[in-house]
């Protein structure tokens, strides 16, 4: 495979102790964007997790929330802390409700301002407080 090839292809890290959802997911990114376009990797333990996060840089993380092995609060600690852009998502198989996603990303100043122009930095504080908040 040449590195042009390389560079277009997503990376996704799988990070789960469950080898039922690492391969239920393998499987659904396989399916969505095509086997030559992602690179798939699966991390079983937070060792594992760090040492993909650091060495292997991925583009998009998917954490088993529920899984006791991967620490969550030294995963974001890593998340917070490196710069490349990246998405995270974290997911329940046991709780009902949304998938969280966290998008690190460089935005410009122009991107910043459109950012902080958006609809929930715009509510007063006594709109919050009272409970008419739109988040």
């Amino acid at each position: 495979m040449t590195n042009s090839n390389q560079e277009l292809q997503r990376r996704v890290l799988i990070a789960s102790a469950n080898q039922l959802f690492g391969k239920g997911l393998e499987k659904l990114f396989v399916q969505k964007w095509g086997s030559k376009a992602v690179q798939i990797r699966l991390a079983i333990s937070m060792t594992e997790t760090i040492y993909n996060l650091e060495n292997w840089r991925p583009d998009l993380v998917v954490v088993d929330y529920d899984d006791k092995t991967i620490n969550r609060a030294e995963f974001l600690n890593h998340f917070v802390s490196d710069e490349w852009p990246m998405q995270v998502v974290l997911v329940s198989l046991q709780a009902n409700g949304r998938v969280v996603v966290y998008d690190r990303r460089t935005l410009t100043p122009d991107q910043a301002e459109n950012w902080l122009n958006l609809p929930w930095f715009s509510i007063k504080p006594d709109q919050e407080s009272s409970g008419n908040s739109s988040l």
